[in-house]
């Protein structure tokens, strides 16, 4: 039978006819029935049923992570625990133990990279199943990353029990400095940060420009930290770069997109389209700096043209001879005044067809071999890209004339681009 007793003050018993306070459910010392609270997965499904804010003292029992938790007026408490220290909280996630993994550099495609979150059940009841999604973890800091799986997808953990969450991550870093990853599920939560190193972010355009696959032995001095990096030749906080191909992507790159994406874009052999010979000039008026490589067959006009030059490139010959510009006496030594040579097929202009304001590095005659021009002489010009395949380029070592002036060109265009 229920009995309910109404005292003075609106005191309710229930099971007694004496309430020793507003409420008193308690049948002394012969109740064998408990006190089963309001329940729910998630403190944030919980409303007034008047309306407004809860009110202060809602009290509720979490079946997700197996506890009693209070309102406070401004936010829930943690799980309510009488046996385990306040060290201790019934569920722990750790974000910093493992975190980021992988190698992390701006301009670098991620391989094998992930995000990890242990979480270890401290209570003594199960708890879970719990589900995990891509959307618990928010990456800031560095665009280019995203989060592309998890793995397991769903979890429950006994009383003791660990579990480690994987989050793949994929895409290319666009820039260097902290990367975050905040993670959250239901009332938990935790972040950790990780460096995106400094790379040298180059693209390249078409085939035998630098970074492709023809000029693999060029490609390799650039790597070598004896030559490049902070014990390098050219002395810099850069790890090293990173190629990318953009032949089949640049048309659909904005400017921007080129700029907040690439320190140095190369281009190779082709006549680039008018279109995208516009956006290399635009990309190199925005700040850009761009390596242009000529050959014969007329290769290169629009690039030419879109800088001002003038006429249709030509076929040329296989060497040049560098002048005294200081850009010739550089970090990699003195190349003022030596002979330099292609390979292959060559590109040629005349004296009167280059662009207004430009700056002439090599020459043969009345022909321009080496160039400078562009806003602020960002866009550097060769009349070959065999000059940087030639068999006088022939280690990772930098230990040729020829070698020694390609470099200074490339260490020209480093500091252009502010690296």
């Amino acid at each position: 039978m229920l009995i309910i007793s109404t005292k003075l003050f609106a005191q309710v018993g229930i099971g007694t006819t004496t309430p020793r306070g507003a409420l008193d459910i308690n049948k002394p010392t012969t109740n064998t029935l408990g006190l089963v609270l309001p329940t729910n997965t998630s403190t944030a499904n919980i409303v007034n049923p008047q309306g407004g804010d809860l009110a202060e003292g809602t009290i509720i029992y979490d079946s997700q992570l197996k506890c009693v938790k209070v309102f406070d007026g401004n936010q829930w408490s943690n799980c309510l625990c009488d046996d385990c220290a306040p060290t201790t909280p019934p569920v722990a996630v750790d974000c910093s133990s493992l975190g980021f993994t992988g190698n992390f550099q701006s301009g670098t495609p991620l391989f094998g990279a992930t995000y990890q979150v242990s979480i270890t059940n401290n209570s003594l009841s199960p708890i879970g199943p719990i589900t995990y999604q891509t959307s618990d973890l928010v990456l800031s800091g560095i665009n280019g990353i995203t989060v592309t799986s998890v793995s397991p997808t769903s979890g429950s953990l006994n009383p003791g029990q660990s579990q480690v969450i994987t989050y793949n991550l994929s895409g290319t870093p666009f820039t260097d400095g902290p990367l975050t990853g905040s993670w959250s599920k239901i009332n938990l939560s935790c972040s950790s940060t990780v460096n995106v190193g400094l790379g040298v972010r180059f693209a390249y355009w078409s085939s035998y420009s630098i970074g492709s696959g023809e000029q693999t032995i060029f490609n390799s001095q650039l790597q070598n930290p004896a030559n490049y990096g902070s014990s390098g030749t050219y002395n810099a906080a850069f790890t090293g770069f990173s190629f990318s191909n953009i032949t089949s992507t640049l048309s659909t790159l904005s400017v921007a997109d080129l700029l907040a994406r690439y320190d140095i874009i190369c281009t190779g052999f082709g006549n680039m389209p008018v279109a995208e010979a516009a956006k290399i000039k635009a990309y190199v008026d925005g700040g850009g700096v761009a390596i242009i490589l000529f050959d014969s067959g007329g290769n290169g006009t629009n690039l030419l043209n879109a800088f001002g030059g003038t006429g249709n490139l030509d076929s040329g010959t296989i060497n040049a001879t560098t002048n005294s510009n200081s850009i010739n006496n550089g970090v990699f030594g003195n190349t003022t005044n030596i002979t330099i040579n292609g390979a292959g097929s060559y590109g040629n202009i005349t004296t009167s067809q280059l662009p207004p304001g430009s700056t002439i590095l090599a020459e043969l005659t009345n022909s321009p071999k080496v160039f400078i021009s562009g806003n602020d002489n960002r866009a550097i010009f060769f009349w070959d890209e065999g000059v940087f395949r030639n068999t006088s380029v022939n280690s990772n070592i930098i230990d040729t004339p020829q070698e020694r002036f390609l470099h200074n060109i490339m260490a020209y265009a480093l500091g252009k681009a502010g690296l």
